[in-house]
C-alpha cells in the first residue's frame, strides 16, 4: 500500500523529528511511504475570520495541488470520527478493495482546512475533541499509521 502523509507547517523540536524519522522507518518496512511537508501561512497579529479563512483557502489549495484523482483522502478534523486502531484498519482495507492505491492522510494548518479541501476527503479522522498541538498530531498519527499498515 502507498501511504502519503500532507503536512501544513514544519516541525521545530528536535524529540518530534527524532521520534518521526523513527516510526518513518518502521512503517517503509512494509509500505511505499512519503511525507509532503508545506509551508505554512503566516496569521497576522491582528487577524479575524476573514482574514483565517483566506489563510485556511491558500493552504488548502497548496494541499490539494499535491492530492490525485486516484488517492483516498482521510483527513484529520477535530468534527472528525473518533474510532479505535481496528476500526482504522478497516477503513484502509476497505479503501484498497475499492481500488483506491493510495491513502493520503492531510493534517492542516494551525487554523483548521478549507471547505475545499473538506469536500475532498473522503473520511474525516478525530483523534481527539481536543485540540492538540500539530507537531504531537504528527506523532500520534505516525505511532497509529504503524500499527495499521
Amino acid at each position: 500500500m502507498d501511504i502519503k502523509i500532507i503536512c501544513v507547517g514544519k516541525i521545530k523540536e528536535k524529540f518530534y523529528i527524532d521520534e518521526i524519522d523513527k516510526l518513518t522507518a518502521e512503517i517503509r518496512k512494509k509500505n511505499n511511504f512519503s511525507i509532503v511537508q508545506l509551508p505554512d501561512v503566516p496569521i497576522p497579529k491582528k487577524s479575524n475570520s476573514s482574514i483565517d479563512e483566506k489563510i485556511k483557502e491558500q493552504e488548502g489549495n497548496k494541499v490539494l495541488e499535491v492530492i490525485k484523482d486516484k488517492d483516498y483522502v482521510i483527513g484529520l478534523c477535530i468534527d472528525g470520527k473518533e474510532i479505535k486502531t481496528v476500526q482504522h484498519k478497516a477503513v484502509l482495507d476497505k479503501a484498497y478493495i475499492n481500488g483506491y492505491k493510495q491513502i493520503v492522510y492531510v493534517i492542516g494548518g494551525s487554523l483548521g482546512t478549507s471547505n475545499r479541501l473538506r469536500e475532498r476527503m473522503n473520511y474525516k479522522l478525530s483523534f481527539s475533541k481536543m485540540t492538540l498541538p500539530h507537531q504531537l498530531m504528527r506523532v500520534v498519527l505516525f505511532e497509529e499509521i504503524s500499527r495499521v499498515v
